[in-house]
């Protein structure tokens, strides 16, 4: 399996944090350093997002650092890539044989697939097995980036629409109404996020925004959105109609029980 971790280079909790945690499976994997766009001019981050962004210095900074690790996969040969944030742990449910199994799911067919290593409050139906008390679902939203697996079909179309950056970089349900790519959970975490109080974030630093900015935000979110909704073809839109629709006729059942 190809694994990748997104790290700050400068950050040594982070990356002895990550290697203890894969040390115990003795699981190899390589650092990508992660973009510090905390770091970067003014005049820089405007060429990195659309003009007028809704997003923080930091979302950009994360997008970028995911879009970096999907380029660099998608020079290779691999079908598939394992991506992780420095912040994780990985939980008792995590095998080395499911991760393989997950991979092979992912590898299996030409859809872009896109599989988060953890339980969803969208998850939707069971796909597949992939052990004796764990299952593939699939998903009408997502959230978070620290643990997931990829193919290459589902990295090219979100570099696609993600050049310039659009949207932070786990905007799954515009992937997914898009139809850029397939989204699936699980009904056990495999690897979730530190406490944050006990481990504080460098790469995510800064992303907060008061109340009073959140509807320019969403607005802006959302005419991001419409303007690739509309270079979609009629038939992309009813699929794309339907699947919102969908999503807002079971957000009443959504929830971590399956």
């Amino acid at each position: 399996m190809n694994i990748i971790v997104i790290s700050d280079k400068e950050n040594a909790e982070r990356r002895e944090n990550v290697c203890n945690e894969f040390g115990k499976y003795n699981l190899e994997f390589s650092f990508f350093d992660a973009i510090m766009a905390n770091k970067m001019s003014k005049e820089e981050l405007t060429t990195k997002a659309l003009k007028d962004t809704f997003l923080t210095p930091s979302e950009i900074g994360c997008a970028l650092s995911h879009i970096g690790v999907y380029k660099k996969f998608l020079e290779s040969n691999q079908k598939s890539i394992m991506i992780c944030e420095d912040d994780i742990f990985i939980t008792e449910y995590f095998d080395k044989t499911v991760i393989e199994k997950i991979r092979e799911f992912v590898e299996f067919s030409d859809e872009p697939r896109l599989v988060v290593l953890q339980k969803s409050i969208y998850h939707h139906k069971r796909v597949q097995n992939i052990s004796e008390n764990m299952n593939i679902y699939s998903a009408r939203n997502l959230f978070c980036t620290h643990g997931y697996i990829i193919n290459r079909a589902a990295a090219h179309n979100i570099t696609s629409i993600q050049n310039p950056v659009r949207f932070e970089i786990d905007a799954f349900k515009f992937y997914y109404w898009l139809n850029l790519c397939k989204l699936y959970c699980l009904d056990k975490d495999l690897i979730l996020q530190q406490d944050e109080e006990v481990m504080a974030s460098t790469v995510d630093s800064g992303t907060s925004s008061d109340s009073s900015g959140e509807s320019q935000r969403t607005a802006k979110k959302n005419s991001a959105y419409k303007e690739l909704y509309r270079q979609l073809s009629l038939k992309s839109k009813i699929i794309s109609q339907y699947r919102r629709f969908e999503k807002a006729c079971y957000k009443m059942f959504e929830g971590l029980d399956y």
